[in-house]
């Protein structure tokens, strides 16, 4: 019985070996295949990736040097502000030295002058109060109102910059009257008239030359800071300051314009 047992579990023969090796070489060719087509795959996709990368930075490069270089050479602009520009839009920065530097020499700009005229009537009265010794001259003043804006004090903070929209805003002080100029050599004097018994002419004293001429300044500036007056002040105010602006800021960028408005 036991030596049965030892002759089914011998070795196998010769020929069923090799048709096992067979089998094994098969798998083993089959498979190395598929690895190598694996790999190949993968070095395939990898060039593809690489070549298209060196397109789309060849073409980035390319698109850089235009762009940057060419605004460059032009010399309107420093490579700083053109990176700025093309990549991140502009900043208050890149306008605040023009400007700034420009509202330094305009500390009072005139942007009104109006002229005005008062007239009054002086009356002297003769004996008794009666109109018949009473004299009256009637003379026309003449002066002007002169209203300016500082610019002086304008801060960076004062520049803002939209660049969705393409703008730069500056924002002013409100114009001020900053003097009222009586025209003394321009004064108009009428004719006295005189009562039935009032001679020659009317004479003041120098008091009462001062106490005319304050009444006449005062009534002029009372005329002058009229909101109406400040209004259309204010409208001349907003174009001086873009005549002023505006090529610095076209110089910056002339696809940029300007927005002038007043401080709150």
């Amino acid at each position: 019985m036991n030596d049965e047992k030892v002759n089914n579990t011998s070795a196998p023969d010769e020929a069923t070996v090799q048709a096992a090796e067979k089998i094994v070489a098969g798998a083993l060719k089959k498979n190395g295949k598929n690895t190598l087509r694996g790999v190949k795959g993968f070095f395939k996709g990898l060039l593809v990736g690489v070549i298209a990368g060196m397109i789309v930075m060849s073409l980035f490069a390319k698109f850089t040097r235009t762009t940057l270089f060419g605004k460059v050479n032009e010399g309107k602009e420093t490579l700083d502000h053109v990176i700025n520009h093309t990549l991140f839009g502009y900043t208050a920065a890149d306008y605040s030295e023009a400007v700034l530097g420009e509202a330094t020499e305009h500390q009072e700009l005139v942007v009104m002058e109006q002229p005005l005229d008062v007239t009054t009537t002086i009356t002297k009265a003769g004996l008794g109060n009666l109109e018949i010794f009473s004299k009256t001259k009637t003379m026309t003043y003449f002066g002007k109102g002169v209203y300016t804006v500082n610019l002086s004090g304008l801060r960076v903070e004062d520049i803002t910059v939209d660049n969705t929209n393409k703008t730069v805003t500056v924002a002013i002080p409100h114009a001020a009257l900053q003097y009222v100029i009586p025209e003394l050599e321009k004064t108009q004097f009428e004719d006295t008239e005189r009562g039935l018994l009032a001679f020659g002419d009317i004479k003041l004293t120098a008091e009462e030359t001062n106490e005319v001429e304050t009444s006449v300044y005062n009534s002029m500036r009372e005329r002058l800071e009229h909101h109406e007056m400040y209004e259309e002040a204010d409208l001349f105010a907003q174009m001086k300051a873009w005549d002023i602006f505006q090529p610095l800021v076209s110089e910056v960028s002339p696809e940029y314009r300007l927005l002038v408005v007043f401080k709150s």
